[in-house]
């Protein structure tokens, strides 16, 4: 498949220097703005630089990809420049430098509905699917508010599969404050041409495509479901047309992640002309609760490898962007449980993550705030479990 010519990765290391300049620029003027001291200002990005080299090393950013006049480099933060930008920088500085107790949130995953006509292999909402929603439309408007209102720069519309409550989505939308960029993970189902332009219309900023394999007999298999690849690559290729920023979503399991077949998927993904990639590792959660599904570390460095190596070679220059939280949360641990992110389930419970099952509190219950406190409590075990596995490897 030949690449569409639109998908505006920026070459010139000169422009890229201009924009880092443009984005250190708009820092500074906020640490000035929120500390009103220089020696703070300084302090606080100090600060800030020294988390940000802790998650992501020494990796420079090499691609940058320009949507709708907005710049995007990271799956995990809004485009630049905006006022979600700006309101995330705000929130970061607040944690560098705190001199108020509400920082805010970078992401929030909010599941909207228990309903998917697929039959995934991984699901990790399988217990919950299909049965009769917990979540009203007033439901949802009161939570997405309560986040926006805390300061949560990106909300990720999830389910089961989102589309189906696509009245709900417009409504969700158009009733959002300014400041938030929003993004649903779907299957493609049922996104076509005209429902990805009403989404961006209201307001949508993002399409998360979940796609998990570049093969279409292996990609439905997976899905149960005999028309998931071509709903996948039409709701790609919809979405792109709408103006929207578009990522594929791989699980990539132990009979997948091997070299052939994530170069292949990287070549799909260029065909189609996407964004991002984002790699997931695969997690007892779910449909594969109690099941031997973790990859071998090898595997895992194979991932890490893909990553560093599709973002920061010329070679891979027009590929799209890779982003692999693994990875970073191999180096700065689990960044769920608010710390970056947290997740609200279909029944308006909080997880510390869509992997790790036990609810905290109900978010309709309790401000994001009271939220956030008692996540600090706990922890991501199984993950820390497997990192120290990892590490104990690499002894």
């Amino acid at each position: 498949m030949e690449r569409p010519q639109s998908i505006p990765f920026i070459r010139s290391a000169l422009r890229k220097r201009g924009l880092r300049m443009r984005v250190l620029i708009k820092l500074i003027r906020i640490a000035l703005q929120r500390l009103k001291s220089v020696a703070k200002a300084r302090q606080a990005i100090r600060a800030l630089q020294l988390r940000y080299q802790q998650i992501f090393g020494n990796v420079p950013v090499r691609k940058v990809a320009r949507i709708d006049g907005r710049y995007f480099w990271r799956l995990t933060a809004p485009g630049f420049p905006s006022r979600a930008h700006t309101r995330m920088f705000e929130n970061e500085i607040n944690k560098s430098y705190p001199f108020k107790r509400e920082a805010g949130l970078r992401t929030l995953f909010l599941a909207i509905t228990k309903k998917c006509p697929l039959n995934c292999e991984h699901c990790f909402e399988w217990d919950q699917l299909n049965k009769r929603e917990a979540l009203t439309t007033a439901d949802l408007l009161h939570l997405v508010q309560q986040y926006q209102s805390f300061g949560t720069t990106q909300i990720m519309l999830s389910g089961g599969e989102p589309m189906v409550r696509f009245k709900d989505l417009l409504t969700i939308l158009e009733n959002a404050a300014p400041g938030t960029d929003f993004w649903i993970i779907t299957s493609g189902f049922q996104l076509t041409e005209s429902k990805a332009r009403q989404l961006k219309a209201a307001g949508l900023t993002g399409v998360m495509i979940s796609m998990e394999h570049h093969l279409e007999a292996e990609h439905n298999q997976f899905r149960g479901y005999d028309q998931a690849y071509l709903w996948a690559t039409r709701a790609a290729a919809n979405a792109r047309a709408a103006g929207l920023v578009t990522a594929l979503s791989l699980c990539a399991t132990r009979s997948y992640a091997t070299e052939a077949n994530l170069t292949a998927y990287l070549e799909m993904a260029k065909g189609l002309g996407v964004t991002f990639v984002q790699l997931l590792e695969p997690r007892a959660a779910g449909r594969y609760a109690d099941k031997d599904v973790d990859l071998a570390p090898e595997q895992i460095d194979l991932l890490d490898r893909f990553y560093l190596d599709y973002n920061t070679l010329p070679r891979w220059a027009d590929y799209p962007i890779v982003s692999f939280v693994g990875h970073l949360q191999r180096r700065s641990g689990c960044m769920g449980g608010g710390d970056q992110y947290l997740y609200i389930n279909t029944d308006g419970e909080v997880q510390v993550c869509p992997f790790c099952k036990g609810s905290t509190a109900s978010a309709l219950e309790f401000p994001p705030q009271d939220i956030l406190d008692l996540l600090a409590q706990q922890s991501c075990q199984p993950f820390e479990m497997r990192r120290q596995r990892e590490l104990l490897h690499q002894d």
